[in-house]
């Protein structure tokens, strides 16, 4: 018998369609997602045995860095030695950073599986239930001792299994999830984790962007998501660094560090800004909430 644990925050697989809405159930009796699994996956039921923790209940678009938070004292705090395997039970709108989040982690964790639906489980339609059956897959096959990984379904009907660290956010008019040929994160521990970095804030690069009109007060970090070619307006990104003692990155090259680079981003770099290089811009936000561990 396999043993999992499963861990329940919320999001549109944990949800139901309101006239008001799709809303997170109220319903922890019998969640739907385990219903649809025993409905769908009857001989694969048979085989697993899960032990369930609501630990909140939250559609992820709302999740705050104090739930990450949460969740990581929640994972921290216990001992998973009798599972064989976590599922995490999260939404899509943010799964591409939480995903990250936790794969710095990843090496004090039996293998975690963060498993989202694209549609409320009552439609027929929808992956969550596939999703969370090829993570049971996963784990009752034993493939790994540690690791994050996002089991995702998308359109074409494709089933991937992507690396934590590698896969980034759902794009804009789209349900479907990719990963890139991304290095992983600097690890940290987990038992010395006490909370996030405050003040990291994630920009977008931009035609006519003016970081003159942003106040930096209480911000500690800037990521500047770069521009396919490993740039960005770097007269914006100067004044800000000479103006201010903030932290600049420059997220994410798409080279290696010994490769050439455009004399814009040269000059970044000689100014101070440090360049992020084969990592997802998920990741390397990911590594600066964690900086401080």
């Amino acid at each position: 018998m396999t043993n999992i644990k499963l861990i329940f925050t919320g999001g549109t697989i944990a949800s139901v369609a309101t006239k008001n809405g799709i809303l997170p159930s109220l319903s922890e009796e019998k969640p739907m997602l385990l219903g649809r699994f025993e409905r769908d996956y009857s001989d694969l039921k048979k085989e697993v045995q899960f032990e369930c923790t609501f630990l909140m209940n939250k559609l992820s678009e709302n999740m705050e860095l104090s739930d990450w938070e949460q969740i990581l004292q929640y994972l921290k705090s216990n001992s998973f030695d009798k599972f064989d395997g976590i599922i995490i039970a999260y939404g899509t709108d943010t799964l591409g950073f939480f995903a990250n989040m936790l794969s710095v982690f990843e090496n004090d964790l039996p293998p975690v599986y963060i498993v989202s639906s694209d549609k409320v489980l009552s439609d027929n339609s929808a992956n969550g239930a596939e999703n969370f059956a090829c993570a049971v897959n996963e784990i009752m096959n034993g493939k790994t001792e540690h690791g994050v990984f996002v089991p995702y379904r998308n359109g074409d009907g494709k089933m991937t299994v992507h690396n934590g660290y590698q896969i980034t956010q759902s794009g804009i008019l789209s349900n479907d999830f990719y990963s890139l040929d991304s290095n992983p994160p600097e690890h940290k521990s987990l038992k010395k984790f006490s909370g996030f970095k405050k003040g990291v804030m994630l920009l977008n690069s931009y035609v006519g962007m003016d970081l003159s009109v942003i106040d930096f007060s209480n911000i500690s970090t800037v990521i500047v998501t770069a521009y396919h070619g490993g740039t960005t307006n770097e007269k914006e990104l100067i004044d800000l660094v000479e103006r201010s003692s903030i932290k600049v990155l420059l997220a994410s090259v798409n080279y290696n560090e010994n490769e050439n680079k455009y004399a814009s981003t040269v000059r970044l770099q000689n100014h101070g800004v440090k360049i992020i290089y084969k990592k997802t811009v998920e990741t390397a936000y990911a590594e600066e909430l964690c900086s401080l561990i």
